[in-house]
Order: C-alpha cells, then structure tokens, then sequence
C-alpha cells in the first residue's frame, strides 16, 4: 500500500478507506451507494431529457411499450432507424417497471454503470493490483463523460459497457489463450452490434487486429479470423433483429441505418454536428474532467508502459483508433469520444496510483469554476451574431435564467480547487474530493442550467397541452421529448386549418396568415390554425 508517513494519521485512514483496506468495508460500499444515488439516480429522476437524443429514443421506446410492437422502432407512427433495438428493448422495460416520467428512460444507463464499475474493478485487479482498480472505480465513478452519459437516455453507456466487456475479456484470451474468453469477447462484441450498430465491430476487431499485426502475432491472429465459434455467437446475437428489419421494410431500412445512419454519418455532418480536426480534443478535455491534468502527466509514462505490457498497448490503440475515427468522421458529438474512454480512464489510475499528483486536480477546479462563471454571459455574445430565429429567441436571455444558486456553487468549486493546491493531501483523498465536488457541480448547477435553458420551453409546452387535454402535431420541430412529458403521438406534417400544432413562432409567424395563440414561451408555442 502506497501511503506516506508524512501525513496524519487520520488522512492515513481516510484514504486506506478509499483504498478498500480499512474493516469498514460495508461503510465503504454504502458510501459508493450513496454516491451513484446522489450523483446518478437523483439527477436521472429530475433532470428534463434532452432533446435530439435523449426525447427520441425516449419516445421510440414509450411507442413500443404501448403498442406492443417490440419487434419495429417506430416515432409518432413513422419507422425510425438510427439506432438498433436493443437500448429500445430495456427502455420500455424500465418504463414498464417504474412507469412515466423521466427515471424509467434512464434506468437503463445506470444498470449499465453499476455493471461497468463492477466489470472493470475485477478487470484492473486482475491484470494490475487491487489499489489500481480502487482508482480507476473512484475516476470512473466521477470523470465528467461518464456522469452525463452513464445517467442519460441513450443507447451509449450499453456501447460503452458491451465494448469494454469484449475487450476485458480479449485481453484475458490474449493472457491465457483460452478460447471461452474469447467466445465472450465475441459475444459482448455482437451485443454492441445491437445497441448501436457496425461501430462496436470497427472498434473492438480494429484495435485487436492492428495490435496482433504490430506484434505479428500470426497464430493468434489466424485462430481469432477462424474462430467459427466466436462469429456464430456474435451473429446469433446480433443478426435476427437486423435480418427481421429487411424483411419488415426492405430497401428502406437499409438505406436509412446503413446509408444514412452509419455511412452517412460518417461522410456528412448530420444535424449540424460538424466539427474541427481539434474538436476531440477539447471533448477529451471536458470528458476527463476534473482528471485531464493526470491525463497530460500519464501520456509519456503510458507510451513506455506500452512498449513491455500487451495491456497497455492494447488500451492505447483503443483509444487511438476510437479518436482517429470520430476525427475524420464529418458527424461530431462529444460522446462519440466515450467509446474510446475508458482506456484513458485506467491509464490515469494507474499514473495516480503510482506517480501521484500535486496541483493539477485544483487548477482544474479552479479553471472550470471561472469558465462556467461566465458561460450565460458567452451564450448570450454567440447570439449576438446568430441567425437563427428559434436560437436567438432561446437563448439570447441567457444570463437572466441564471438559477439562484449557479454562482454558490461555483464557489464551493473554487474554494475546494484552492483547499487541493494549498493543502498537502494524499493522492487518492485528493481524486475524490475534485471528483465529487465537481460532479455535484455539474449536476446540481452546469445541469440544471442547460435544462432551464435549453429543455423548460419544451416541457412548459407540453405541460399546458396535458393539462387542456389538447391533441397537437408538430410542425418543423424535432423535440421528441415533448411526447414523454405531454404523454401523445404528434406526428410531424404540415397543419391544416382548425389543427393544433407545435412548434417554433418564427416559423408559425413566416408560414401561416392567421392563428390563435394558445401557448408562447422562449422560441416555441403551441397555436390553432385558422388560416393556411
């Protein structure tokens, strides 16, 4: 156990705590209890989903609870193919188990946390030591990425996990050659192919392939290609939604998944997620927070420890090839990156667990408390120059939706970066308190904010239509997830006279000659046509 005289030995206990070696270990893991409850399933209950991603697969999922029809993906009526069925699939479970409102859509992903925290503690200790897995739980538990996507209404924390289940169990196969890990690094493999899609197979069979020809590993090469087993599993697995697809609606699925969704995505910026060739830098930057310091400190040392460990060459080629990809994708969106995390997630546990760190987790503190100190007021300087109507009417009021206690909470964040540059602490007290305080930061402030900002227009809207009993469709808008809170179908088509619609008042105002105004708020209204 790395622990220094130097310190208390009060510090000396604390962090044997957090290390798992004190007699209190059922204090230990109700304290991790308590910690996913206050940072992951709270939040999950009370936060708005966010649209595009979250509303859609949201409200994908509430059609196929109550239609029953558990074999087709289908939104306001209408097939919808970006994304495979499976996240759809434990959706409509949770919704099933705890019924509306937002946690039933989110459960998912936090089975999906528990399950990765698990999985890659036992991982750790197995091809490391049991203090490095402690590490890799604590930054895995508080990194920024994983507190946004491992709550959130998407199909990534199950991509996430079933990646690195197939790679946890590739590098046991690697280790010991026995074809039973393999065959289950196949199998998670081919549940990723049903969560998300052909990106869990590039991911997964890219890394080890370039890895074994580096190393030229012919034999072990041959017998992963050859192994007939393996292949059979993952096709068992993932192909009989696939195929059922085509045989539902043929040439149309597949050019909507494969051509748009996947293809598509890869050639074209879709939905105006385009991006420049350091975009996924900055995204590694947000989604390591408060830990990227350790990150920067880590590379060096992570490219010897590659030069003599399989492991480690593995988890850098994982990482690389998830961030060259996304990189020459057109499509941006910062959680394409996660894919590829957490491998840099470890590497940072390890660094910590051996080199510790000084001062770089309070800067980090220090510099995200005065960067979301003046976020409203860059919001409302991007608005300044912005074109669109909906997002001017959105978001030029921006410092004014402030929420009361935003700035207290900075200041806890600041004071605590401060506490950890001034103070001598240990290594591992030091992970936890920037984790933790920055993960409430984020959730009870950063959060709160862009729901308030972005999501409050929406649910007010679809709140007013709930309460009337009001029968609406949507008119140019995709904010799916206004079909949870207003609990209706509203497919999208053009309104005719005398139909109630939703949707964006620059475009009512542009598109129709006379409407009654039923309901405004911030860029949205809901209004009756009464003339075309």
């Amino acid at each position: 156990m790395i622990v220094s005289n130097q310190y208390s030995p009060i510090l000396t206990r604390i962090e044997a705590f957090f290390l798992g070696q004190s007699t209190y270990s059922r204090v230990l893991f109700a304290f991790i209890a308590a910690l996913i409850a206050v940072l992951y399933l709270w939040p999950a209950s009370e936060l708005p989903l966010f649209d595009m991603d979250e509303g859609a697969y949201a409200a994908v999922s509430r059609e196929m609870a109550l239609s029953g029809q558990w074999w087709a993906t289908m939104l306001n009526g209408d097939p919808f193919f970006h994304k495979p069925v499976l996240m759809y699939w434990l959706q409509a479970i949770g919704l099933s188990l705890v019924g509306e409102g937002v946690f039933g859509y989110r459960l998912p992903s936090l089975v999906a946390l528990t399950i990765w925290l698990w999985a890659t503690f036992k991982f750790v200790r197995r091809h490391l030591d049991q203090e490095t897995a402690w590490y890799a739980l604590w930054i895995g538990l508080f990194a920024a990425g994983m507190l946004v996507v491992f709550k959130a209404a998407i199909p990534d924390a199950w991509l996430i996990l079933f990646i690195s289940l197939a790679f946890y169990r590739a590098l046991d196969f690697l280790a010991t050659d026995k074809m039973t890990d393999l065959h289950w690094a196949f199998i998670w493999t081919g549940f990723g192919v049903l969560t998300k899609g052909p990106i869990a197979l590039v991911v997964v069979a890219g890394t080890l392939f370039i890895y074994l020809l580096l190393n030229r590993r012919w034999l072990t090469l041959k017998s992963m290609i050859l192994a007939w087993k393996g292949w059979l599993l993952l096709l068992l697995v993932a192909l009989p939604w696939y195929v059922l697809q085509v045989i539902l609606f043929g040439q149309e699925f597949i050019n909507e998944f494969f051509g748009v969704h996947n293809v598509g995505r890869f050639m074209n910026p879709m939905e105006g997620h385009s991006g420049s060739p350091f975009y996924y830098v900055i995204a590694l930057i947000f989604l390591t927070l408060p830990f990227f310091p350790l990150l920067v400190q880590s590379i060096l040392p992570w490219y010897r420890w590659s030069k003599t460990s399989s492991l480690w060459q593995v988890m850098a080629i994982w990482f690389l090839l998830v961030f060259v990809f996304f990189t020459l994708a057109a499509t941006k969106l910062p959680h394409y990156l996660m894919y590829g995390v957490p491998p840099v997630l470890l590497a940072m546990a390890y660094y910590a667990r051996q080199y510790g760190t000084r001062w770089g987790l309070g800067a980090s503190l220090l510099v995200m408390a005065g960067l979301f100190a003046i976020m409203p007021w860059l919001i409302e300087w991007g608005m300044a120059t912005e074109k669109n109507p909906y997002l001017i009417e959105t978001f030029s009021t921006a410092t004014t939706l402030v929420p009361a206690n935003y700035f207290a909470w900075l200041v806890l964040l600041a004071l605590v970066g401060l506490v950890l540059i001034v103070i001598k602490l240990p290594t591992l007290i030091k992970i936890v308190s920037a984790g933790a305080v920055m993960a409430l930061v984020i959730n009870q402030s950063v959060l709160q904010y862009a729901a308030t900002l972005q999501q409050q227009p929406i649910v007010d809207a679809a709140l007013y239509v709930k309460q009337h009993q009001l029968q609406v469709i949507s008119y140019k808008i995709e904010m799916p997830s206004f079909n949870i809170v207003a609990q209706q179908l509203t497919p999208f088509r053009t309104p005719q006279a005398n139909e109630l619609a939703f949707g964006k008042t620059h475009d009512f105002k542009q598109d129709f000659k006379n409407v009654e105004w039923l309901w405004q708020g911030r860029g949205v209204a809901i209004v009756r046509i009464i003339e075309e």
